[in-house]
């Protein structure tokens, strides 16, 4: 049971603070806030465009009514993006509002990451007070997961501001018993749901158990009509978007990416419901690489930088958020967020402690639980970065737990013993972190900065234990310079995806990456080529496309979100993100050509699912190099084609696959005169 009783009408949590502590406050506020907005802001222009695929869709929305109910991924409105609109449209309002650019596209995140760390200040200091607050702002502000999805342009950040508004409504719902706070609660989950879909729903039923349990002596019959009319509130927010998508008739919206039989309830009850938490199917890739088929590039055979996979194919069961791996995402202050949920019960418990304190409590381990639950024991399409789901809850109770245990640290024996325990637990769980990277310890720099930290906070924890004083300042001094030495190794980790560009489609944070040279030049030049390449691939095209709808038709959403976002003219992705959707057939190509909406396709060339693909567009490719002519790579591509393989790079393995070709569907003589009279005309 949660609580057992009724909250006193105007009961008030936490005294009102003298206005020079709430100078202070204020001020302690805004140095957080400015962390967590250096950290998420400091060399963003590295991350470009974040994912090109979601880039593309916001470039193809802007000026389309149309494509932006629809979601559409490409301005012809051909295929969907393959998630729910509610945390694209936000990034295409900031485009419209700021122009279309890589700022516009990730400051939308940004500003969720760092609202929800103001959220989580006002959660904690209205029902734990300041300190917690404070610290669980800090906490999450340099939580590496969290610094990472808010640099990109994914949709985890606009998931948790989701989440937390929810969970705030929630609460109250809690206290107050009133039907519309348990309504708005659900209403922000089923807005949560058209955010990233199931992800939301596993905080729904924590804030209906919560609900119900801050009243057992209502009558039966006032739970189950107040959690019905809140299901059906729930229900209908969360599928309203989707029904509509699937009640429009198919030629008037666009394909519903990623799925079987174009349906966006299929989408969300399978490529984005179950096999989530199935092992369904795991495509290999990593869309943070560019396509080399929108350049002409080839790769190297070889490579001595290793990509962070894209998926987490690390074994499922009750250990899996405590493997290095993931836990050095989120997780370095475990032992001191597990002594916090332990006290904040004790505390909620404890005589006289007010009703909502219990009901806080119950909301963030719900959420805490249920989370880790399902992370741990998904074997579907997981990425390590959802984790972030979990940095909120843990940031409270490392609030919580810094608080309560310094205050049983001035209350004395044997309350004393608590805090230096906890804080060499936490030490010695953050050596366990910083050894697996590179399974030992070495003498470089970074080695010997998170030797030092962990060293200084064992030393004041000793210090903190042996003082005889009670309530000195010295002790105070130790308690802050512990915990701050706590928190060196993960902000250590946030800045290897602040100083070194990350994975960027799936960003992954990793200490060791600062120790490897800034590749910055050599990505400068990377990128130039592709840009080169990719021009003069538009360079042909345009002149050559006539009256044709589309530019071009490409296998795959991630060959044609930059071709997208250069020109803003429709580009076809045959088989939608990973180019395997069954969304055209030969047939409907060889009437595309004859009605002179499509001329050139091209095959080949990048893809993340390279046997999927090519089984299900065999046919269409069959009949493009059947019935159609073969461009001269020295007109589109920056290098012929040559003997050597074709290499992309999918995850840490270089793939051969079919190198990229264009084929013109349109008759070669008239083709060719057309292409020649483009040619001729002034630009």
């Amino acid at each position: 049971m949660i609580v057992s009783g009724e909250p006193a009408r105007g009961e008030r949590r936490i005294p009102r603070l003298p206005d020079n502590q709430i100078l202070k406050t204020a001020s302690s506020l805004t140095l957080v806030a400015a962390v967590a907005m250096l950290a998420r802001t400091w060399q963003l222009s590295q991350n470009e465009f974040g994912r090109q695929y979601y880039a593309a869709g916001v470039r193809s929305m802007l000026d389309s009514w149309h494509n932006f109910l629809f979601n559409a991924f490409d301005p012809a409105g051909f295929v969907s993006i393959d998630k729910p609109p509610v945390a694209i449209w936000l990034q295409v309002a900031s485009a419209k509002l700021l122009g279309f650019g890589t700022l516009s596209i990730l400051l939308t995140q940004v500003m969720a990451g760092l609202a929800a760390v103001v959220i989580i200040y006002a959660l904690l200091r209205k029902y734990w007070g300041r300190t917690a607050g404070l610290i669980a702002a800090l906490s999450l502000a340099l939580s590496p997961v969290n610094v990472a999805v808010d640099r990109s342009n994914n949709t985890e950040s606009c998931l948790i501001l989701v989440l937390l508004a929810a969970a705030w409504l929630g609460m109250r719902a809690a206290e107050t018993g009133r039907l519309a706070m348990l309504c708005a609660a659900m209403a922000a989950i089923g807005i949560g749901f058209n955010v990233k879909m199931g992800a939301a729903l596993v905080l729904a039923p924590v804030l209906a158990l919560t609900f119900s349990l801050a009243r057992p002596g209502a009558p039966v019959t006032w739970h189950l009509g107040r959690q019905a009319i809140a299901g059906i509130v729930l229900v209908t927010v969360a599928l309203s978007w989707a029904i509509f998508f699937d009640l429009t008739p198919a030629r008037d919206r666009p394909y519903a990416g990623s799925t079987r039989h174009n349906s966006m309830l299929e989408l969300a009850l399978v490529h984005n419901g179950a096999a989530r938490f199935l092992a369904i199917s795991t495509p290999a890739g990593n869309p943070a690489i560019s396509s080399p088929a929108a350049s002409g590039a080839t790769a190297p055979a070889t490579t001595a930088v290793r990509q962070p996979v894209m998926t987490d194919d690390s074994p499922t069961g009750p250990l899996r958020l405590f493997r290095p791996r993931a836990a050095a995402q989120f997780a370095w202050l475990l032992p001191l967020a597990l002594a916090g949920l332990v006290l904040a019960w004790l505390d909620a418990r404890s005589p006289g402690a007010p009703v909502s304190r219990r009901i806080s409590a119950g909301v963030w381990t719900g959420w805490l639980v249920l989370y880790w639950i399902v992370l741990s024991f998904a074997g579907g399409l997981i990425h390590t970065y959802y984790v972030a789901v979990l940095g909120p809850p843990l940031a409270v109770f490392s609030g919580i737990a810094v608080a309560g245990l310094w205050s049983r640290w001035k209350a004395g024996k044997p309350g004393r013993m608590y805090l230096p325990l906890i804080i060499v637990a936490t030490a010695s769980w953050q050596i366990y972190l910083c050894m697996a990277p590179s399974e030992g310890i070495g003498s470089d720099w970074l080695s010997l900065t998170w030797l030092t930290s962990i060293g200084i906070a064992v030393i004041c924890a000793a210090v903190l234990y042996a003082l005889p004083q009670q309530g000195s300042r010295f002790a105070k001094l130790l308690a802050v310079a512990s915990i701050g030495a706590l928190l060196v190794p993960p902000t250590l980790t946030a800045a290897s995806v602040v100083l070194r560009r990350p994975n960027i489609a799936a960003p992954v944070a990793n200490m060791t990456a600062l120790l490897a040279p800034s590749d910055t030049e050599r990505q400068a030049l990377r990128t130039s080529r592709l840009d080169a390449g990719r021009q003069k691939l538009i360079s042909y095209l345009t002149a050559n496309r006539e009256a044709a709808n589309f530019l071009v038709a490409v296998p795959n959403a991630n060959v044609a979100a930059p071709l997208i976002i250069s020109t803003g003219l429709p580009v076809m992705a045959i088989g939608g993100y990973l180019g395997d959707d069954p969304i055209l057939t030969a047939s409907d190509v060889e009437r595309l050509a004859a009605d002179r909406q499509l001329r050139f396709v091209m095959l080949g060339g990048f893809t993340l699912a390279p046997a999927k693909q090519a089984a299900a567009l065999d046919p269409i490719a069959r009949w493009v190099r059947a019935h159609g002519r073969p461009v001269d790579p020295k007109l589109w591509r920056l290098a012929a084609s040559s003997g050597t393989p074709y290499r992309i790079n999918l995850g840490n393995e270089w793939v051969e696959v079919p190198p990229p070709e264009l084929f013109d569907l349109w008759d070669n003589a008239n083709g060719n005169r057309s292409g020649e009279a483009a040619r001729q005309q002034p630009r």
